[in-house]
């Protein structure tokens, strides 16, 4: 988990979504602000990106304002435009599978607090999802507003709901579970014990509706140039994680990862030590936290779950996983 103070920053249109349900529900956009140095003008003159600490303030306005379960409304408002050129390439992708790359590559630029990992188990395609830091008394907020994101860039090129979908949440279930059930077109289950999305893997294989091979090309591209935009406002160990996770089976090394980012090798390395981490830390952890839970959720073989994971030799996953417990 990222140990930092919540010194990095999300996109502005998040709040802006926000401030709709504000307006629509009538109450002074100032109280939705307040605690925060934030303004309805600055907001909507201005791209720049807000702290996740302002984030949380507001969500928390919000919620003492509307009342429990207020996010939910939001699902309407979070269209494709809400999340930038990362919505518009996740529909414009040829098919599923695209989309879903897309998505794990770039969820960082969008939601720096969760990291994720998806594989096929058995006839199932599976989205994991980890924590990257302490989200306080919004953890469920947060989480259920990035699963409605998602739920809405997976419908969309889809062009049907979801229904046949599994999401799971670790937390209990909220008192407002009826708005839950109402708001979410998969079946949801809390006290899991790991969030998860998981779907039928056939899906992956279904054209998008949208499909525009140049569209996505240059999208794509955009997104790119967001996430290498994103460098000072953001970790630069999510840069790296979602690198790691990007593709199964193999294992960018940091000059790489550094050459993708077009920065030196050492400038990484400088800038993942100011967040008091490794390229090599970061590659255990990822390791660790991924191995641990498709060894105890998931039917994959040792075998698998090593290849997965970007070891040659299973022995050798064996040997470090004795070691991590």
């Amino acid at each position: 988990m990222i140990t930092h103070d919540h010194k990095w920053r999300m996109p502005a249109t998040y709040l802006k979504v926000i401030m709709q349900e504000a307006s629509a529900a009538n109450l002074p956009v100032e109280s939705i602000l307040a605690g925060t140095d934030l303004t309805r003008q600055a907001l909507l003159t201005s791209d720049e990106p807000v702290s996740f600490a302002k984030v949380l303030q507001v969500l928390s306005n919000a919620e003492r304002l509307i009342g429990p379960g207020w996010h939910l409304l939001l699902a309407s408002r979070l269209t494709v435009p809400s999340h930038g050129p990362l919505g518009f390439a996740v529909v414009t992708a040829p098919n599923m599978r695209s989309s879903v790359e897309v998505l794990l590559r770039f969820i960082g630029t969008r939601a720096p607090f969760l990291w994720s990992a998806g594989a096929i188990e058995g006839d199932q395609f599976v989205l994991r999802f980890y924590e990257t830091t302490d989200m306080g008394a919004q953890r469920a907020t947060l989480m259920e507003l990035a699963a409605l994101s998602l739920q809405g860039l997976m419908e969309r090129p889809l062009g049907r709901t979801i229904s046949g979908a599994t999401l799971a949440l670790t937390y209990a279930a909220p008192p407002y579970l009826e708005a839950v059930e109402q708001a979410f077109h998969a079946n949801v289950t809390f006290s899991a014990r790991q969030h998860s999305l998981r779907f039928p893997a056939v899906w992956l294989d279904e054209p998008c509706a949208l499909y525009d091979e140049g569209m996505h090309r240059y999208l794509v591209n955009r997104c790119e140039e967001e996430l290498l935009a994103s460098a000072g406002t953001l970790p630069a160990e999510i840069a790296v994680r979602q690198a790691l996770l990007a593709r199964p089976g193999a294992v960018p090394g940091l000059a790489e990862i550094a050459a993708s980012q077009h920065v030196s090798p050492r400038t990484l390395i400088r800038r993942l030590r100011q967040g008091n981490t490794s390229y090599q830390s970061i590659l255990d952890d990822v390791r660790k936290t991924v191995s641990r839970d498709f060894l105890l959720n998931s039917g994959m073989s040792i075998t698998r779950i090593s290849w997965r994971l970007g070891y040659q030799d299973p022995s050798n996953f064996s040997r470090a996983f004795r070691n991590w417990y």
